[in-house]
């Protein structure tokens, strides 16, 4: 019987593929048609971002390569084709600016796609034939001491009640939420803390703890799989985001090639089962953000209550409280929230700014409260900018992404030249995470996936990268040192 569910494995792949295929085909000859700029070129465009798919799938891929990839595709060839085609060109996400939507901008934003989509396809195969890889089958260490000793059932209670209260001490003192500023002057370190636990910090001990059961009992439980899953739904939740999707993917694609690799593969049902559970929690993670958002977001110490804005607050009341007004704004966060291209066509709408002395002032960008980022102010994007008075401690940032940000410089070399070695060296960052975890490969592959939403969300307080990777290098650090206790004798 196992051969006919190979063979039924094998057609539904199959099958997806065909269709897929078939689907960008369609989509590929529906944006020749509407994009107004020089035809071949959108072509090669469609050629390099859709060849962003199998790269991301490649056997040695890293899961940098993997998330980043699809971000890129999203961004710019999907975003911008499904525009296109079905919006008559009407870019309603975060704006282009001042672009002049004339034959020749269109046809430089595309070359500038490409020259960046180029550089980290490059530097990823110069990373798999010149550098390292994942290794085909992983051998696991023997780790004489196990968490899981003490009791399955109490790690995960323990586990489970830390998130939640977590989230819960998040969502009331607002700590840190998208879009809002904090409301109490905390300490720096509780702060970072926070905000270290929320965006990846507990989904890293949550992969950790499943790396560590599965080594003790030789399987995946689907309760713990569960639990997991329901940590980046609640802190999403508790950061009024919408991308519990993101970390939660990262972990189920980390169990996938993990399990492959230690010669323990799951059915196709398994997956299906465990995407529909993510589905669904996402959409109702999605659904429940956005109708706070529209009716709560500034209630509270956030919202200033005063005659005229207590009426407007009034008629605000039941935004998204139907299905279909639902379904309809993730339909439109569907195609116009990622990162990507409108960025950079309005980056080029003001190209006369351009160069090393402009990407400078960038990068000393300093944090505000009051006033609109850098990009904003220095590419027209008025429609972004706090205009609003009415609320307190409201403060939403629109980002370049870093093809755009990179092109500050106006030079195709030194972008061509950063997208390489920003490549690599995150696939270096990811790869540390793998070895000192002792193979933790689901645990490397939520770095992996951080790392690729910073750069694609990247622009904002750019020289402040350096926190980020600095947590995640804490959290390596962090994950070895615990490795490395388990693998002594005794434990205790």
């Amino acid at each position: 019987m196992s051969h006919l569910f190979k063979n039924d494995k094998k057609k539904f792949f199959k099958l997806s593929k065909l269709f897929f295929f078939l689907l960008i085909i369609i989509f590929i000859y529906l944006g020749f048609q509407s994009y107004t700029g020089n035809k071949l070129l959108y072509l090669s465009f469609s050629i390099i971002f859709n060849y962003l798919l199998i790269f991301a799938v490649r056997k040695n891929s890293m899961f940098f390569e993997t998330f980043l990839s699809i971000f890129l595709w999203l961004g710019f060839w999907f975003k911008f084709t499904f525009i296109i085609t079905f919006s008559d060109g009407n870019f309603a996400g975060d704006g282009n600016g001042s672009f002049d939507y004339s034959y020749e901008s269109f046809n430089e934003v595309l070359i500038i796609s490409q020259v960046g989509v180029s550089a980290f396809i490059i530097g990823g195969f110069l990373r798999e034939y010149f550098l390292f890889s994942y290794p085909k089958k992983i051998d696991l260490q023997i780790i004489k001491k196990n968490f899981f000793i003490l009791g399955r059932k109490y790690i995960w209670i323990i586990f489970t009640v830390f998130f939640l209260l977590i989230a819960l001490l998040n969502f009331h003192f607002k700590i840190y939420q998208r879009g809002l500023l904090p409301i109490y002057d905390l300490n720096f370190l509780i702060s970072g803390i926070f905000k270290w636990l929320l965006l990846f910090g507990l989904s890293a001990f949550g992969a950790s703890l499943i790396f560590y059961e599965y080594i003790f009992f030789k399987k995946f439980f689907l309760i713990s799989i569960l639990i997991i899953f329901l940590e980046t739904f609640f802190t999403s939740l508790s950061m009024l985001s919408r991308g519990m999707i993101f970390n939660a993917f990262a972990l189920l694609l980390g169990i996938y090639k993990f399990s492959n690799k230690v010669n323990s593969p799951n059915s196709l049902s398994y997956y299906l089962k465990l995407i529909s559970l993510i589905v669904i929690l996402f959409y109702v993670s999605v659904s429940v953000v956005n109708y706070a958002r529209a009716n709560y977001f500034y209630v509270g110490k956030s919202f200033t209550i005063t005659n005229n804005n207590l009426q407007n607050k009034t008629n605000d009341i039941k935004k998204y409280s139907t299905s279909k007004q639902i379904n309809s704004e993730i339909l439109y966060l569907m195609v116009n929230r990622w990162v990507g291209i409108d960025a950079l066509m309005a980056v080029v709408g003001k190209k006369e700014k351009l160069g090393f002395s402009f990407l400078k002032s960038a990068l000393n960008e300093k944090a505000s409260t009051e006033f609109p980022t850098f990009y904003e102010i220095n590419f027209d994007l008025r429609e972004n900018m706090i205009s609003d008075t009415k609320y307190q401690n409201v403060k939403g940032n629109t980002l370049p992404g870093i093809i755009a940000f990179t092109y500050y410089s106006g030079s195709y070399y030194f972008l061509f030249i950063l997208i390489l070695l920003i490549t690599i060296l995150s696939s270096v960052l990811e790869f540390l995470a793998f070895k000192l975890s002792s193979k933790n490969l689901i645990f490397s592959a939520l770095i992996g996936q951080v790392i690729a939403f910073r750069f694609i969300h990247f622009g904002y307080l750019p020289s402040q990268t350096y926190l980020l990777f600095f947590s995640i290098f804490i959290t390596i650090i962090f994950v070895y040192i615990i490795t490395t206790y388990l693998k002594k004798e005794h434990f205790f």
